[in-house]
């Protein structure tokens, strides 16, 4: 029997929850597209893909994914060039990125979204990713291509991009599931006007939506058009390249430890979000572990496909896990969150996967509150915590519609496809991120300690250990693109680790828990990381501010934390400014103007102070600032969004100011 030493990364007591002789199975050495093919060997009459009730086999998925390799062979992209995607969840996304993959080129997926109401600020950011990330070809939704590719077309000849590829969200639909995109529009509509749903007027409204959601898309359509016939590039539809593919051939490639996709962390890193190179070996592992597990999907499982491309988070475990598993991908380009019960009513999917704030805010959606949610089998949240009560009122709320499911969640990072722990079954506790994977070794390390690795072991009579994670895995990203280390390495006793800097405790099971950041971020309701000091330091570069702090707090309206700045200003200022002039100061030059910046990082809430509370060390207080919550005496900046876009943005005084304003007046 082996003797037990302490150190978790020695004595894996999680080990005990797992098939060992399964756990050491070796991956196959294959590129992903065709470990994916022979893992739905069998499976080409099912439903691969649902968009908008438009369905799709297997055999037609396959068939479209050779397709997008012989359309991308003739364009003239070649092993090893890097494609840049600006793509939301539609079928062509993950068709070109797997056969991209087959002829071993890199697929480097960006954010679609145009985070601010500056166009040129938005095509600034692409370009400099463009460049750092060498990317040699675009593809891009046709949205994305006149917002955020149009204003920098002469830059782009210049790198010796010539052509761009454009797609559009309706290439995939037919005339019912157009009828029913529309449908969703009309809902949507209702919903943001719940309290108005039995007024009189109710149906001309919704008909006055549909004749505006109509008249946006010929505007969008004309407005290609335009940016088309005026480009010194050669922009074409990806649906025209596929007509000419019918001669056309390709061959597959594999070459053992070659990137195949780049993804981005879900907030900014300085000037730009950080890439995160992934290879086929890990992105093979990854799936390979959560089979492992029994974390899998099952073979026709509907699955709701909203989380994006650009977040390894999505792509491996929303949609390289749903193909490998033979479920059904509902493909979701754009919604609201506040639209995600509708979805689950409207879909009715079999498994649930989202951010802490789309599931939380479900118990409290009165549009599910009589519907029977027996379809569901699998709930599962990523990317931030839940508390136990909000963790026990879903479970609670599942049962009492019926579901047999209760919550389940992972722990992971970009850096390793998005998931390297899970929670389910008998290790599936309250406030617990789960036991690392199969092939994943999660340590604790001393988190004072920065330039080498001090792990911590338990000591007698001990039931828990806390520190920093760190972790050890085949789907751990390399760290590096080209000559940049993006992600350092550690060795620790043999291996390599990559640092959290999470702060975590483990008990002698191998259960883990999540305590916190080091660096105080956290993540917004929609998935978005918050870092704290990057929107400090670029707030307290306006000369209108002496000091500024960023803390979370948590918004009812949109059900998850939002960032609330805590905000000294300089002397005077006050005295020749109103509130809402500054506010709209520092937001606009700050934050709207600055290309390294994201309309993300907007604060919701603004509290101007005379000072910022100390502790008796004489350092900001940050847990007094949090415990103050929302008390109204905040400047408000409502800004509208979805999943893919940024709309307007209304600053809101506090009741006392608004009047002194209107006085001063």
């Amino acid at each position: 029997m082996k003797e037990n030493t302490g150190y978790p990364h020695i004595d894996k007591p999680w080990m005990k929850y797992y098939d060992e002789e399964l756990a050491k199975k070796e991956d196959p050495k294959v590129n992903l597209t065709q470990y994916l093919k022979d893992k739905t060997v069998g499976l080409g009459s099912k439903i691969e893909s649902s968009y908008y009730g438009k369905e799709k086999t297997y055999d037609e998925f396959w068939n479209q994914v050779d397709n997008a390799s012989k359309v991308l062979n003739d364009f003239g992209v070649k092993k090893y060039d890097r494609i840049m995607y600006l793509v939301p969840n539609i079928p062509e996304s993950g068709e070109l990125w797997l056969g991209a993959t087959q002829l071993g080129v890199v697929s480097d997926f960006i954010d679609p979204r145009p985070d601010s109401m500056d166009l040129n600020a938005n095509a600034k950011k692409v370009l400099e990713l463009i460049k750092y990330e060498k990317a040699n070809h675009i593809i891009a939704l046709d949205k994305c291509y006149t917002a955020m590719l149009k204003p920098i077309e002469n830059e782009l000849k210049d790198l010796g991009i010539n052509k761009i590829i454009t797609l559009s969200a309706s290439d995939s639909m037919n005339i019912l599931s157009k009828i029913n995109y529309l449908t969703d529009v009309l809902a949507y509509n209702g919903l943001r006007n719940e309290r108005e749903r039995e007024d009189a007027l109710r149906q001309i409204k919704w008909y006055k939506a549909l004749l505006k959601k109509v008249q946006e898309m010929k505007n969008d359509e004309k407005m290609y058009k335009e940016a088309v016939e005026s480009s010194p590039l050669e922009v074409v539809k990806y649906s025209d390249l596929l007509r000419d593919i019918k001669y056309s051939t390709f061959e597959s490639v594999y070459e053992p430890n070659l990137i195949n996709y780049i993804g981005h962390t879900s907030g900014t890193s300085g000037a730009r979000p950080k890439p995160i190179a992934l290879t086929n070996e890990n992105q093979i592992s990854s799936t390979e572990q959560l089979f492992k597990a029994k974390a899998n999907f099952n073979v026709g499982d509907n699955v709701l496909h909203v989380l994006p491309f650009f977040s390894p988070l999505g792509s491996d475990n929303n949609f390289i896990l749903n193909l490998a598993s033979g479920a059904v991908n509902i493909d979701i380009p754009e919604f609201e969150i506040n639209e995600f019960g509708y979805l689950i009513k409207k879909y009715k999917p079999n498994v649930v996967l989202g951010t802490p704030s789309w599931l939380a805010s479900l118990p409290k959606n009165k549009y599910l509150d009589k519907l029977d949610l027996s379809c569901i089998t699998r709930i599962i949240y990523g990317g931030d915590s839940l508390t136990r009560e909000d963790e026990e009122a879903l479970n609670n709320w599942l049962t009492k519609h019926g579901s047999k499911a209760t919550v389940e969640k992972g722990h992971g990072m970009s850096e390793y496809c998005g998931c390297g722990s899970y929670a389910q079954r008998e290790y599936n506790y309250y406030e617990s991120i789960g036991i690392p994977l199969p092939n994943t070794i999660y340590s604790i390390v001393n988190p004072d300690v920065d330039d080498h690795l001090e792990p911590v072991k338990f000591k007698d009579g001990e039931e828990r250990i806390c520190g920093e994670l760190v972790v050890s895995s085949d789907a751990v990203t390399c760290g590096k693109l080209d000559d940049n280390i993006i992600v350092p390495h550690y060795d620790l006793d043999g291996k390599s680790y990559i640092r959290t800097r999470d702060l975590v405790e483990m008990d002698r099971d191998g259960v883990f828990y999540f305590n916190s950041r080091k660096d105080r971020s956290f993540t917004r309701f929609d998935g978005y990381k918050i870092k704290p000091y990057e929107i400090e330091k670029e707030l307290e570069k306006s000369p209108l501010i002496k000091y500024c702090r960023i803390v979370p707090y948590y918004d009812e309206k949109k059900r998850g934390l939002m960032p609330k700045a805590h905000i000294v200003l300089e002397d005077n200022v006050i005295d020749n400014y109103d509130l809402k002039t500054i506010t709209e100061e520092i937001v606009n030059n700050q934050i709207i103007g600055n290309s390294s910046m994201s309309s993300r990082q907007i604060p919701a809430k603004v509290k101007y102070r005379e000072k910022l509370p100390l502790t008796a060390n004489s350092k900001v207080n940050f847990n007094a600032l949090i415990n103050e919550g929302i008390d109204g005496t905040e400047v408000s900046v409502n800004v509208e969004e979805t999943n893919l876009a940024v709309g307007t943005i209304d600053i809101v005084l506090p009741k006392e100011e608004e009047k002194t304003l209107k006085l001063k007046r």
